[in-house]
């Protein structure tokens, strides 16, 4: 096993998604090869329609393949069974949708901890965890605010920190600065170099240019039609 192999986090091989749209077959993800080691951060260009978030599905095991191998922390998670492949995406994967998905009439707080509820609700040592997450992205004094009342960016943050409270060793992001300020977007893109740099694996699809160009990334591909090129091909 080569070194860059010992340390992926995620990947996918040959991974194809097809499925029929009235008569229409549509190959939403073809011949799709992708790792992402831990402490990289790697984004995927491309325009609507793609195939860039079915990627990102494919990748967390929301979305079975296909075609093709997906490895999450060392494991195919093709041929598990769906409550094996949820359980360990939990475990090991956090998201931020592109709509985030924060429930309204919750505080913040409590949309953080909502991926505890699964595995029977949160104990002391993850509500500390959620208000550290929350004082490090600046949204401490918002913690028992209801999500409607938050700006587009301190949802955002407030989306990412859900995403992290059960520490995974994976990051998957569909456009996570695509609705929100210069300075919101800096705040983000600062904050996924930090994750970066404490070796987590981040995978963010964007088409925004503040992302897609800060220095810290690592590797960008391009999705065009369900395949993947390097951005100069």
């Amino acid at each position: 096993m080569t070194e860059r192999a010992s340390a992926e986090a995620i990947g996918a091989t040959d991974v194809a998604k097809r499925y029929f749209d009235g008569a229409t077959r549509v190959h939403a993800v073809e011949g799709v090869s992708l790792s992402v080691a831990r402490g990289e951060l790697v984004v995927v260009q491309g325009t609507s329609g793609s195939g860039k978030t079915t990627l990102l599905g494919l990748l967390g095991g929301l979305i079975a393949p296909t075609r093709g191998d997906v490895r999450i922390a060392g494991k195919s998670t093709v041929h598990m069974r769906d409550h094996h492949r949820t359980r360990w995406r939990r475990a090991h994967v956090g998201f931020v949708f592109q709509e985030l998905q924060l429930i309204r009439r919750m505080s913040l707080l409590e949309n953080v901890l909502l991926p505890l509820v699964p595995s029977g609700g949160a104990r002391m040592t993850h509500v500390e965890r959620a208000e550290r997450l929350l004082e490090r992205f600046g949204l401490a004094e918002k913690r028992d605010v209801g999500v409607e009342r938050l700006s587009g960016g301190e949802r955002q943050r407030g989306a990412l920190a859900r995403a992290l409270v059960l520490e995974p060793e994976v990051l998957l992001l569909d456009e996570p600065t695509a609705h929100v300020d210069a300075e919101n977007a800096a705040r983000v893109v600062d904050l996924l170099a930090e994750e970066k740099a404490a070796g987590r694996a981040i995978l963010a699809t964007t088409h925004d240019p503040r992302l897609a160009d800060d220095p810290r990334v690592d590797r960008a591909v391009v999705m065009e039609a369900g395949q993947l090129r390097a951005p100069d091909a």
